[in-house]
């Protein structure tokens, strides 16, 4: 009995090279969504940081009205972050004017940054 099956037949050169193109395409497109993710929870934890200092100067500022510059790397050891752990997003906050930061590294959280930490966690301000 005679087989009815199709002949083999060999992929092009164009067939391979276009199916290791879209190979190449799909990798390229897993790595710039996992890119994207790792950014996105990045920013998530300094966001995250960014809350913690700005309530940690507030209440120091609260509590004391004499003493309420607080230094860097007391920032860093009362939150048991790494050395230079809290550097860049408190240089990114005395930026956008959260806080004040003095010659000597201690910070002091301003008006704008009681408004931010309020308006994030939901707290009505009373006073316009």
């Amino acid at each position: 009995m005679l087989s009815m099956r199709k002949p083999m037949v060999e992929p092009e050169p164009e067939q391979e090279a276009a199916v290791a193109n879209e190979q190449t395409v799909s990798d390229g497109s897993e790595q710039a969504a996992n890119h994207l993710m790792a950014l996105q929870e990045e920013l998530s934890c300094d966001e995250t940081l960014i809350l913690r200092i700005l309530g940690m100067l507030y209440l120091t500022k609260k509590r004391n009205v004499v003493n309420v510059a607080v230094s860097i790397f007391d920032v860093e050891k009362q939150m048991g972050l790494p050395r230079q752990g809290a550097t860049f997003v408190c240089e990114y906050m005395n930026k956008k004017n959260l806080v004040l930061a003095d010659d000597q590294s201690r910070f002091t959280i301003t008006v704008e940054g009681i408004d931010y930490l309020r308006q994030t966690l939901g707290v009505q301000r009373t006073l316009e």
